[in-house]
């Protein structure tokens, strides 16, 4: 508990990781979901249902592909952070000898 008090530790990481999880879930639920619509359509307007079809898969791939570069993305920052900070504590062990 006191790490989290601290700020020894980075949480975020593990938040972002968690976050990317449900965007792909939410991508592929509504990818699903539209194509599941695209079939019902398909028995009124073949063309509109087609479209729809395609329209979910692409929501699916595009939305899961987005949210993982969204994460890794959050993810560079603090790997960013983390090599400043050992350069910085390099930095400080080289002045101090």
């Amino acid at each position: 508990m006191m790490q989290l008090l601290k700020f020894d530790t980075l949480i975020t990481p593990s938040i972002i990781k968690f976050i990317f999880y449900i965007g792909v879930a939410f991508s592929l639920l509504g990818g699903l979901a539209s194509i599941v619509s695209a079939l019902g359509m398909m028995q009124y307007n073949a063309i509109l249902g087609l479209g729809y079809l395609v329209g979910g898969l692409l929501l699916a791939v595009i939305g899961v592909v987005v949210s993982r570069v969204a994460a890794e993305m959050t993810l560079v920052v603090f790997m960013i952070r983390d090599e400043l900070a050992w350069q910085r504590q390099e930095r400080q062990a080289g002045a101090a000898k």
